[in-house]
């Protein structure tokens, strides 16, 4: 088993109801979570949470709206809590609470979605699309190119069967799977570690798995395609029924994270 420790790297706030349908009004706390692996191969990040240069990214217009949309909260970028030199760092998507540290871990080997970078560096789109969709191209580091391996270029393999309805994905590290989570974003992978599958904004919160309990369809407005995000849910619900040693881990559920997570301010 790796040594896994898991943080809260900055937050957001949203109406409850925009993610939990018949959710109340009042605006919840959406932790920005992130995972270090230790591994045999080196140091593994998943995510990086926010930091500084998320306030540096969004200070103009049109991508100030990211900011008033989404208030942020930071207590400590995670260049500043740990003290282990990290040599990979997987992005499960290219929102900006999941990249916004990437510029602090200048050394690290990157592994994400080609989609997803294609997408961030597309000419056809404005910075007011780019802004629309969760996308600030600024936070990725100049010699990104130079250090990515992407995922669509690893040889596709097929899963155990104890992660049915999941039958296709990815190993990195040799042992660690990634797996495809479409609907929320472009490019959207979870990664499973021993028994934890971080599944990224796959849900915003497990009782959409363990209840049923689906987003505002107002949230159509911000998903790259509502069905697919649907009939990921559906998957997890399987997986989640079909095998319980599975911990399925989303980035922003309060409930799960509080279980298992460092808070940044007590480090």
């Amino acid at each position: 088993m790796q040594n896994i420790e898991i943080y809260e790297i900055g937050y957001c706030k949203h109406p409850e109801f925009m993610v939990l349908r018949g959710g109340s009004f009042k605006s919840v706390k959406f932790p920005a979570m992130v995972a270090s692996i230790e591994h045999k191969k080196g140091n593994l990040l998943f995510d990086t949470g926010y930091s500084i240069h998320f306030f540096d990214a969004t200070k103009n217009f049109p991508e100030k709206f990211y900011a008033l949309t989404t208030p942020v909260t930071l207590d400590k970028p995670l260049c500043e809590i740990l003290t282990k030199k990290i040599d990979y760092i997987f992005i499960s998507h290219f929102h900006a609470d999941h990249i916004g540290g990437l510029k602090d871990f200048p050394n690290a080997h990157i592994f994400c979605s080609k989609e997803a970078y294609e997408l961030s560096q597309s000419k056809k789109l404005s910075r007011f699309s780019k802004t629309k969709q969760g996308i600030l191209p600024t936070l990725l580091p100049e010699d990104f190119e130079q250090r990515v391996t992407f995922i669509e270029d690893l040889k596709e393999i097929d899963l155990p069967s104890s992660l049915y309805p999941f039958i296709k994905g990815y190993s990195i590290l040799d042992d660690i799977y990634i797996i495809e989570l479409p609907g929320h974003a472009h490019g959207q992978y979870g990664m499973l570690v021993d028994n934890y599958f971080f599944i990224s904004d796959a849900i915003w919160n497990i009782r959409a798995i363990t209840e049923n309990a689906k987003p505002n369809i107002l949230t159509s407005l911000i998903m790259k395609d509502m069905k697919e995000y649907y009939l990921t849910i559906e998957k997890l619900q399987i997986l989640h029924k079909n095998n319980s040693e599975i911990e399925i881990i989303p980035t922003h559920c309060t409930k799960t994270l509080d279980k298992y997570i460092k808070k940044s301010n007590d480090v």
